[in-house]
């Protein structure tokens, strides 16, 4: 269906073609060019990561020390002990590996239920509170998606291994209709910080660096323009033999940096409050976030962070009354069209809107942190590096005790015996079947010397050892092994222990999906230029489908943690305690609701119904009996009567139409046949 427009054409070319006089003059700069020459950008570069890691391995040993720490986690650490020919052949090979028991009682702690996640409004009016409200459901829906849990997870495992977990956010534009953020999980191996760093926010970070894997194809996808620099660099590197482009080369897998860098620009396009240079007074600077791809020598491409409207968009208020501000909105058609039939312009002025959530450009990174020390971006220790040395002598302490078990009975024989040395040396006194035959009296040819047996002392060194590097992870709570003679003791130890957990929770999975949060409303702010159709689960089980556009963020919108995992754990283990309390202590809603259970007020119902009406209960919710003469009939055990089909009234014969028979011919009769079949 064709939309018919209310102005001719001439009065819609005039609305179409608007542009305010001081606009006559257009800049078709790329608001994403970055002007910074190629070789600079490689020198500083280069120059940035020689430093990074001179300090990093050379005061931190900080590689080192992250294999170690993956060593001891998964239990290599006896293997590579035996490839190093640190054990002999009888002895044991076992360990116990407490550290891996801790983080795999630690993980379930933290991620069993993830924070909720509140959008403040930032206003009173009921339009941007309803909105909020949307905008809270869909991103605590979005928290629970069995992938972002998977992300979470990773990163909160990766932090006590490497000193730091690392996830990342970026626009997929394959995801989805109209593309969708997601967020990955960043090996730390691969990622380099700057080391003047003090904390692990990225404001603080001039440098970000990313080792990206990737082959030769894709290369040349993503970066068509600089494919023959490329080459030539691949073919210095000697990952390219010659010219000749075979599948195996394309194929080839590359590593290429991702830099996400601080700038600053004198001058230019200005969004906050430009720096004024002690150094150079009145000379203004912009601080701007940008992000570079390189191999080699190759800037592969350059460019302010994408992440971010720099350019804004441009929209036109007209303003009736000039004395009056009140009178201002955003223009109409019919407004612009009256303007211009008029001639008066005065009253039309040009505003521009950034779409950002964010007040400045961030860099796309979250760096999980704990135990922060200001001096560098990652964590000065971790528990698994402080539980190292126990596991190493809980790990001796286990062999020596499998050693003393494995200990056979020591067999000594005279050489009045008559046997050889070769003789006893073939002789295997475990095999159950073998039996010795020799000279002179057996007492005085024959004797054993019992091995050392581990005792009790040994056995308490073990669990004193296994408990110390519980309480060092501050694991215990989740152990279960805190335990006195007086209640209000492991009261008190279970309240400090989760107090220990809940804070690691707040600074890691807390903060990660604030972060997580943040950037979704970012990102929706600035890429939601069409309507998303987000599906999501309802409270009842129910699905429910929200409608997300960029002008739902507003300014002023906030994003909070509601409630955290272990204030719900806590909320869980209350209300247990409470219900064998019974009433007046707890009720079923309130039960249901602290237990995170869907539908408390169904679940509630029934189960009332269930203890007070099982009669009830039965008709309703097992034989489905809805209605309420259904459920009368059900509770009398009388049968619910079927609906008697309707009466079909008799069909009337219709009166049969008269034949003019003189106008049909009159058939004539036929013949019988002479010779019927048959006869």
């Amino acid at each position: 269906m064709d939309i018919i427009s209310p102005y001719s054409e001439d009065e819609q070319n005039l609305v179409d073609n608007f542009v305010l006089p001081e606009d006559r003059v257009g800049d078709n700069q790329d608001p994403l060019a970055l002007e910074i020459p190629d070789e600079e950008l490689v020198r500083i570069h280069k120059t940035a990561i020689e430093g990074d890691n001179k300090v990093y391995e050379g005061k931190y040993n900080l590689n080192a020390r992250r294999r170690k720490n993956e060593l001891y986690l998964f239990g290599r650490h006896i293997d590579e002990k035996e490839s190093k020919g640190e054990f002999k052949k009888y002895e044991s090979r076992g360990g116990d590996n407490v550290i891996y028991e801790i983080e795999a009682s630690l993980k379930p702690l933290a991620m069993s239920h993830l924070p909720d996640m509140m959008i403040l409004p930032g206003s009173e009016e009921p339009e941007k509170q309803d909105t909020a409200k949307k905008l809270s459901d869909v991103i605590n829906d979005q928290n629970k998606k069995r992938k972002q849990r998977k992300i979470l997870a990773i990163g909160f495992k990766h932090l006590p291994v490497y000193f730091t977990g690392i996830l990342k956010c970026r626009w997929d534009p394959s995801l989805g209709t109209d593309g969708e953020e997601r967020f990955d999980v960043v090996n730390p191996m691969n990622v380099i910080v700057s080391h003047t760093a003090k904390t692990n926010d990225t404001e603080d970070m001039d440098i970000v660096s990313e080792v990206t894997p990737t082959n030769v194809q894709e290369l040349y996808m993503r970066f068509p323009k600089k494919k023959e620099a490329l080459k030539a660099e691949l073919i210095k590197n000697g990952v390219l033999l010659n010219e000749t482009e075979s599948w195996k080369s394309l194929a080839t897998e590359v590593d290429i940096w991702e830099v996400h860098f601080t700038w600053y620009k004198k001058g230019g396009r200005v969004l906050d409050e430009p720096l004024e240079s002690i150094f150079e007074p009145g000379i203004k600077w912009e601080k701007i976030e940008c992000v570079m791809w390189r191999y080699g020598n190759v800037i592969l491409d350059k460019m302010l962070d994408p992440n971010f409207d720099y350019e804004g968009e441009d929209i036109m208020t007209v303003q009736p009354d000039p004395q009056d501000a009140s009178t201002k909105k955003v223009m109409e058609p019919q407004d612009m069209l009256n303007a211009l039939l008029n001639g008066d312009l005065s009253t039309i002025k040009k505003e521009k809107i950034y779409h950002n959530y964010f007040k400045a450009p961030r860099k796309p990174y979250f760096f999980f942190g704990y135990d922060q020390w200001g001096k560098i971006a990652y964590d000065e220790t971790s528990r698994i590096e402080q539980n190292l040395r126990n596991q190493e002598n809980l790990d001796d302490q286990v062999k020596r005790i499998v050693d003393q078990i494995k200990q056979r009975i020591k067999h000594i024989w005279s050489k009045e015996s008559s046997l050889k040395a070769d003789d006893v040396q073939r002789l295997d006194m475990d095999n159950p079947n073998l039996d010795v035959l020799v000279d002179g009296d057996i007492s005085k040819v024959h004797g054993t010397v019992l091995p050392e047996r581990p005792d009790a002392a040994q056995y308490k060194s073990v669990q004193d050892t296994r408990e110390r590097m519980y309480a060092l992870s501050g694991s215990t709570a989740v152990r279960g092994q805190l335990q006195s003679d007086v209640a209000t003791t492991n009261q008190i130890a279970r309240e400090a222990d989760f107090t220990r957990s809940d804070d690691l929770v707040e600074d890691t999975i807390n903060a990660a999906c604030e972060w997580m949060a943040d950037w979704r409303m970012h990102m929706i702010k600035l890429r939601y230029t069409e309507d998303h159709l987000i599906q999501r689960v309802g409270k009842a089980g129910s699905t429910v489908y929200n409608r997300i556009r960029r002008d739902m963020v507003s300014d002023g919108m906030e994003v909070i943690t509601k409630s955290s995992s272990t204030d719900k754990q806590r909320g869980k283990n209350n209300a247990l305690n409470s219900a064998k309390l019974g009433a007046p202590y707890t009720d079923p809603i309130s039960f249901f609701e602290d237990m995170g259970m869907t539908d408390p007020e169904g679940r509630a119902e029934k189960g009332v119904m269930y203890a007070t009406a099982p009669d009830l209960y039965m008709a309703k919710y097992i034989m489905k009996k809805n209605t309420t003469p259904d459920l009368v009939n059900a509770l009398n055990g009388t049968p619910t009567p079927q609906p008697t089909p309707p009466v079909t009234p008799p069909t009337q014969p219709e009166a049969p139409t008269p034949v003019n028979t003189q106008a049909i011919p009159a058939t004539p009769p036929v013949a019988p046949t002479a010779n019927p079949i048959g006869v």
